[in-house]
């Protein structure tokens, strides 16, 4: 059952059960856990939980992402900051991974949700507990980033050793996670149909027609199996993975961070063939086209997306003389996926560029906005968690936690290794509580986006358009515009953290309860006919 803000717009008890084989013999049962955690709601005067149930799924070695109850949960604190209790029957009922435990707690501290488990008498719904969620999900940052350097090495290293990092490509069958890709005896026939058009000069969109005729479809995991388009084709072309690593090798080739490696896989192409397809798809392109194609930039490439599918528009130039003008064009339609819009309406970009510079000059911060966002991200910090007696109390634990660490690593106890990540964290911890931050966003990171604001609204005319791709990377996430293609109408904004609590100053916009951190515009609101939210359609 998802819950309802509207049942209760103070407090929602969110109540997580799980089942494992072991459950019988401990007594544990689902009905057991309910009954637990539906008199402690009550015992604490919190409303009738609403719960969420995974069942038979091990909380050993598993990703967040593979208990969807779990990650529903997490999904819902998210959306609702500040409003939610997580309550468990037994602490192992969440999680036995650590770094599952480590990255659910960093999401409750974002969201300031409080978390109880009944059996070990773990309750981090006072303001002490909050504080010591936070420490953990300072802990959760340092250990993701370390994860992320060493996921990076082993990457490398993957790719060094011949083996291919990602999905397995088209035309080739997984053979294990440590052996190489091997053919795909139903596809491999398509995969050589495509080369072989190409080397006769066909182009991509007809090649994409002839494997589509053959009962050939290409696969993701965002869209599953569907037609072939020009697009997947040329994307085909274009990669290595396909081609023999050296003349006469047999090989494929692997790449990783703009690194040719020999591959342990079979090449598709020979040297001889790729290179021959590499240069009919070069000569495919008109030399002028290309020209112009690099000498202009597009402010919004790569972050102007359509309201209805949010797909990224693409970036289009006329290409005869009687229509000079640029273009952001919805791929829908030539993607072959569902559109409300039709998936093929375009936009120029110079009424996207005026549009914009507009919505810029038309923000108006109040005079006292640094002590708005000041007031506002204090309170956010310390609300439903410590008051800054207890961050100074915590403060010092750690200070004398860090000297016991000193001590017992200079007389030998502790290995270097434990000692320096050890440090780090309570580094990080010690950081957090000096200067709270609200969704990993400091006070001075936001008062500098502020300053900027009105200098990247005086100068959005007379800037390059170099320039003003630099204010919008600076703006907004990528996709972060969302564009009404039907009533060409700027729709909402995504912006970056830092300029978020700013921009929720502003005239001229407001924020969906349900889809916070985007903000719509009131022009487009007043004339969206279809009263629905901004994102609902995406």
């Amino acid at each position: 059952m998802q819950p309802n803000p509207s049942e209760n717009a103070t407090v929602i008890v969110l109540g997580y059960i799980r089942r494992s084989s072991e459950m019988q013999k401990d007594n544990y049962s689902i009905d057991a856990q309910k009954r637990a955690i539906r008199e402690a709601a009550t015992l604490r005067g919190l409303p009738e939980p609403i719960f969420y149930e995974d069942d038979e799924r091990s909380a050993h070695g598993e990703q967040i992402a593979n208990r969807p109850a779990f990650k529903r949960l997490l999904d819902y604190v998210q959306a609702n900051p500040g409003r939610v209790i997580v309550i468990v029957h037994t602490f192992d009922r969440w999680s036995r991974n650590v770094m599952v435990t480590l990255q659910s707690f960093r999401v409750l501290s974002q969201s300031r949700t409080s978390f109880v488990s009944l059996s070990e008498h773990i309750d981090y719904s006072t303001p002490e507990g909050m504080l010591q969620l936070t420490i953990l999900a300072a802990f959760a940052a340092y250990f993701s980033d370390m994860l992320a350097k060493h996921t990076s090495k082993g990457k490398e290293e993957r790719a060094a050793q011949g083996l291919y990092n990602g999905d397995i490509p088209f035309g080739f069958r997984s053979t294990g996670p440590k052996s190489p890709p091997a053919f795909d005896p139903e596809e491999y026939p398509g995969l050589r149909l495509l080369g072989e058009l190409r080397m006769k000069g066909v182009e991509a969109e007809k090649i994409a027609d002839k494997l589509n005729e053959a009962g050939y479809r290409t696969g993701s995991k965002r869209f599953g199996a569907r037609l072939f388009t020009g697009d997947t084709v040329t994307a085909m072309l274009r990669n290595e993975f396909y081609a023999e690593y050296e003349p006469g090798s047999g090989y494929g080739t692997v790449k990783y961070k703009d690194q040719r490696f020999r591959g342990l896989h079979p090449a598709a192409f020979t040297y001889d063939e790729w290179q021959k397809m590499r240069a009919i798809t070069k000569s495919m392109y008109r030399a002028s086209a290309r020209t112009e194609q690099v000498k202009r930039v597009y402010e919004f490439a790569g972050y102007i997306a359509c309201l209805h599918c949010a797909l990224p528009l693409r970036c289009e130039t006329g290409n005869t003389k009687d229509n000079p003008r640029a273009y952001y064009r919805d791929a829908a339609k030539a993607r072959r996926i569902p559109c409300p819009a039709g998936g093929n309406l375009m936009v120029r970009v110079d009424m996207v560029h005026t549009q914009f510079g507009d919505l810029l000059k038309s923000f108006s911060l109040p005079e006292n906005w640094r002590d708005l966002i000041r007031r506002a991200m204090m309170a956010k910090a310390f609300a439903n968690t410590a008051t800054p007696e207890t961050a100074e109390r915590e403060k010092e634990r750690l200070r004398l936690k860090k000297n016991r660490l000193l001590k017992q690593h200079r007389e030998g106890y502790i290995e270097d290794e434990e000692f320096e990540g050890e440090m780090a964290a309570i580094t990080l911890a010690l950081k957090k509580l000096d200067v709270p931050d609200v969704g990993g966003v400091t006070y001075d990171e936001v008062i500098e986006a502020g300053e900027h604001l009105p200098g990247m609204a005086a100068l959005w005319d007379v800037a390059t358009p170099e320039e003003r791709y630099e204010m919008v990377t600076i703006l907004l996430e990528p996709e972060g515009l969302y564009y009404d293609t039907e009533l060409k109408m700027i729709a909402a904004l995504k912006p970056r953290p830092a300029f978020l609590p700013i921009l929720r100053l502003l005239q001229g916009v407001f924020e969906h309860k349900e889809t916070s951190e985007l903000l719509v515009a009131i022009h487009w609101s007043k004339r969206n006919r279809r009263d629905s939210n901004p994102r609902s359609s995406a």
